[in-house]
């Protein structure tokens, strides 16, 4: 549908004006048997929940015959405004651009024909030069202070008549005149009226009940699509920005909770795996800043220990932060006066953390005492004040481990032209060890700690001299033949320049690994350049870079491995700590992120190789058939805690194991048919031993602990059978004489579940306390299945069943209402094992093998899928063996790799959400609120900080 006008507007300050205009130029002139003459959009209402803003509002764009541009400073500032109105200067004729002015000040230059861009402050940048004429344009400022919104207001009217006028095509005049005698006719209608609607008032009284219930209908598919489209937007920036994709995917769950809001909440959880903590969000555009030539600063640093982070920004507070990473707190900020030099280095942290050096203004060092937040003192390298805008910044910049010397290459004022030198000083009392003639403006420092030397790289000259700190005098230099080209970056490890990254950054530049005191290439990169480099200091088989907005590691070789986070905008800083556990990284537009660096263990310890877990994933155990053991060890929160052996040695296929809650007994299947209880604390068996042939045989799969840790259940020929393991009695038959084949069990112990795995029956069996006894509360079929059943699930508390078969296609039941829904076919080859959230909302499905291996997510109200997690990194014991994954005593999932690593993944919106939180707490940026939640009323969903 076309529109007659588009109004573009700051939210932040002109909804009110805005939504009074287009009333305004609806109203006027409008005949009062039809509908408004004019149809004018503006984004807060004509627009449906849709992720994709941008495609609505370029549809409305290109609909649209007038646009009318609502100025102020705030507005001039909007990238979404600015947006808008370079879309529409480059597809539509300057004639149709109406302005009226709520703020600020607009004023033509008739000599030069373009505004006064002196005196403009309400107009972007864009305009310049864009209109041969002077635009039509308004003032609204006396009436968006004073609030006149009315037509009856005859300055507001004024106003209105004048941006309507061109879009009726009439003068201002004619249009006056033709909305005062529309309103005579409407006045002497209204008053005949009077009488009629009073006899409707009854009427209206009856309907206000049912409009009052659609209104709450209306509202709340309102918050669904809220929600929809927040979790849409995402899973868009889940890749690209994971910061703002779990700010979207928190006020998508807080909104409304839905599937897709859950779908939005795991993903982000996973893009947001390897971050610690964003420390501040982007601004999401680099304004002009100081000139063309110069673009804002983002800048981390780190201890080599891994204690402290120091990081700063041009576009945010201007202060230098520190955060204690061991303590995860924040510490006294160090100020800058006005900021750091233009263009200048990365702050400098010691090995310990203690001190920082700081490069200021016009080529000042600053020294600062971290743990107190007090400067030492400055260095003045030279009058920068003095130079030329080009030397009033560092060239190179360096502080040794200890923190006692730094160093740096800089221009000082001479009486013919400024002079290249470098200098080093002693940070504990500011004096000068060397001051002297620089090579060229392409030396790197880089202070080699173990024998208390410094490394100048001349990379124009490919060489090197060493100055040794306590002879205090320069060795003889050396040359290095094939270095790169004199454009090239020199990244080195903290103290050890015989591990450095040199690299040339240009489109078909290189990286490469060098030893700078023996002059020897150790690695050249395969993959292209890796800018903006970490090298751990003690850790020679990482290095952490950037890869276009991405946060990436590479191994020794230079190949591309993991990546860790992603930001909006390109990467400009990294940092990392000796061991590489600890990462740091800032984007171009602010944003400030730290992380963990994958681990060998989320519990920190390495699990045993040939470790299997029982079916519920409470116990671990290993058997040697040589030694006819087994050690058994509990599934704890930390990872396992060992609880002992027995003397037997279990066989997975014919045998089963299960341990009781406290751990004190272990009930063991042999494969001979005899079952068994054994001490794991002394290793000695418990009473006497139950043989098959004293009871119907066993299913060896299905062996569970009631929760009074005394009885067992297991299927057998005859029914599931309820064992008093004190005198291993038959205590009940469970259920009708069947083969079931499948049992499950609920985390609670209350909620039995089984499954014939040829027919799809499925039957579940609740605990009656009242009765003592498990008492059948529904039966249900797998639908849409004539694939084998492979595994069977309950839910921590019963309240739902869930079957996998073949085809890894799900059945899940609700055994509170019977209602049965069925997923579509799994994404990879079929496991058994399928587990619940601790809410039962979701379910998690285990798939593929090798690097193929994955973790697939499943909304349990539908069916519908809700995306994966891949377990690749985690890697396989081999190409066609499945990752091991089991539910984790609180209820989310452990995968065993094989490599031997325990990670534990969060399952549940609950669980999501309070981690999220713990990343970014802020709430969402007021003109991304604007945009999805406008008309709503929703809190934020994490507690400030």
């Amino acid at each position: 549908m076309g529109r007659d006008g588009f109004i573009s507007y700051s939210h932040k300050r002109d909804k009110d004006l805005a939504q009074a205009l287009q009333r305004g130029l609806h109203a006027l002139a409008r005949p009062w048997t039809r509908r408004p003459v004019l149809n004018v959009f503006r984004d807060t209402t004509s627009l449906s929940a849709n992720h994709d803003l941008w495609s609505s509002i370029l549809a409305e764009l290109e609909g649209s015959r007038y646009f009318i541009y609502l100025a102020s400073p705030l507005a001039a500032e909007s990238r979404w405004v600015r947006k808008e109105i370079e879309f529409w200067l480059d597809n539509r004729p300057p004639d149709r651009f109406l302005i009226a002015v709520s703020d600020g000040t607009v004023a033509w230059d008739v000599e030069r024909s373009d505004f006064d861009w002196d005196r403009t402050d309400a107009l972007p940048s864009v305009l310049r030069g864009r209109f041969p004429t002077e635009p039509l344009w308004v003032d609204l400022t006396q009436i968006r202070e004073l609030g006149h919104f009315s037509l009856r207001q005859a300055d507001f009217r004024d106003a209105v008549a004048t941006l309507a006028a061109p879009m009726h095509g009439r003068t201002k005049d004619e249009l006056d005149s033709r909305d005062i005698q529309e309103r005579r006719i409407a006045t002497r209608l209204r008053r005949g009226a009077i009488t009629g609607l009073a006899l409707l008032l009854f009427t209206s009284l009856a309907a206000g009940g049912f409009a009052w219930e659609q209104r709450g209908e209306a509202l709340a598919r309102a918050r669904v699509s809220a929600s929809q489209a927040l979790a849409a937007r995402s899973l868009e920036l889940a890749d690209t920005d994971p910061r703002k994709a779990a700010q979207f995917a928190l006020y998508a769950e807080q909104v409304e909770p839905t599937g897709e809001s859950a779908q939005a909440l795991a993903q982000a959880v996973e893009a947001n795996g390897s971050v610690v903590r964003h420390f501040q969000g982007g601004k999401d555009e680099l304004a002009d800043f100081r000139g063309a030539a110069t673009a804002p600063q983002s800048h981390v640093a780190m201890s080599r220990d891994g204690g402290t982070l120091a990081y700063y920004s041009d576009l945010g507070d201007r202060l230098v932060h520190l955060y204690d990473i061991r303590a995860d707190r924040e510490m006294r900020s160090l100020p800058t006066n006005g900021g750091l030099a233009q263009n200048g280095s990365a702050p400098l942290l010691s090995r310990d953390g203690r001190t920082l050096a700081l490069e200021a203004a016009y080529n000042r060092i600053e020294i600062w005492d971290v743990r107190q937040a007090r400067l030492l003192r400055t260095i003045r390298a030279s009058r920068g004040e003095d130079l030329a805008e080009a030397g009033k910044r560092l060239r190179s910049f360096a502080l040794s481990g200890d923190g006692r010397w730094t160093a740096a290459t800089y221009y000082a004022p001479a009486p013919a032209r400024q002079e290249l030198l470098l200098g080093i000083w002693d940070t504990r009392t500011g004096r000068p060890l060397f001051q002297g003639a620089a090579e060229s403006e392409h030396v790197s420092l880089v202070f080699q700690d173990e024998d208390e030397r410094l490394v100048a790289v001349d990379a124009a000259a490919r060489s090197t001299r060493i100055y040794d700190l306590t002879l205090r005098r320069w060795g003889k230099g050396a040359a290095i033949p094939g270095l790169t080209t004199e454009d090239a970056v020199l990244h080195a490890a903290e103290g050890n320049p015989r591990r450095a990254l040199v690299g040339s950054y240009e489109q078909k530049g290189t990286s490469e690994l060098w030893d700078l005191v023996a002059g020897r290439r150790l690695v050249r990169a395969a993959t292209g350049p890796v800018p903006n480099a970490a090298l751990p200091a003690d850790n020679p088989d990482v290095v952490v870079g950037s890869h276009g907005n991405a946060v990436v590691l590479y191994d020794a070789a230079l190949r591309r491995g993991s990546t860790l986070g992603a930001f909006t905008w390109g990467v400009t800083s990294v940092a990392a700590s000796g061991d590489g556990r600890w990462v740091a990284a800032a984007s171009s537009d602010g944003a400030v992120s730290l992380y963990s660096a994958p681990k060998a263990s989320a519990s920190g310890v390495k699990i045993p190789k040939g470790v299997q877990f029982t079916r519920d994933g409470r116990l671990a155990y290993r058997s040697s058939w040589q030694e006819k053991r087994t050690e058994l060890w509990l599934v704890v929160e930390g990872g396992l805690r060992r609880l002992g052996e027995i003397p037997r040695a279990v066989n997975a296929q014919d045998g089963a194991i299960a341990v009781n809650r406290n751990g004190t007994r272990a009930a063991l299947y042999e494969d001979n048919g005899a079952l068994s209880l054994w001490d794991p604390r002394t290793g000695r068996r418990v009473d006497w031993t139950l043989r098959y042939d004293r009871t119907p045989r066993l299913s060896p799969a299905s062996l569970y602990f009631l929760a009074d840790n005394v009885h067992v259940v297991s299927e057998s020929s005859e029914g599931i059978l309820k064992i008093d393991t004190r005198t291993w009695d038959v205590a009940a038959v469970v259920g009708e004489k069947g083969d079931y084949g499948l049992l499950g069990m609920s985390g609670d112990r209350q909620t039995l579940a089984a499954a014939d795995e040829n027919l799809g029956d499925i039957v579940v069996w609740r605990w009656s306390a009242e009765e003592s006894r498990f008492r059948q509360t529904r039966t249900a079929a797998a639908a849409g299945t004539s694939a084998r059943l492979l595994g069977v699930a309950v839910s921590h508390a019963g309240e739902k069943v869930a079957t996998v078969d073949a085809d890894s296609r799900l059945t899940i039941l609700d055994t509170g209402t019977g209602h049965v829904v069925t997923s579509s076919v799994g994404a990879g080859q079929g496991l058994a094992s399928v587990f619940f959230s601790r809410d039962a909302r979701l379910l998690a499905q285990p798939f593929g093998s090798g690097e193929d291996s994955g973790i697939g997510l499943w909304d349990t109200a539908t069916g519908d899928a809700l995306g994966t997690w891949s377990l690749a990194a985690q890697g396989a014991a081999g190409p066609d063996t499945p990752v091991e994954v089991v539910q984790a005593p609180d209820g989310g999932i452990l995968s065993l790799g094989g490599d031997g690593s325990l990670v534990r993944r969060q399952l549940g919106a609950s669980e999501w959400r309070a981690t999220l939180c713990s990343l970014v707490a802020e709430p969402l940026p007021e003109e991304d609120y604007d945009r999805y939640l406008s008309d709503l009323d929703v809190t934020a969903p994490c507690p400030s900080r």
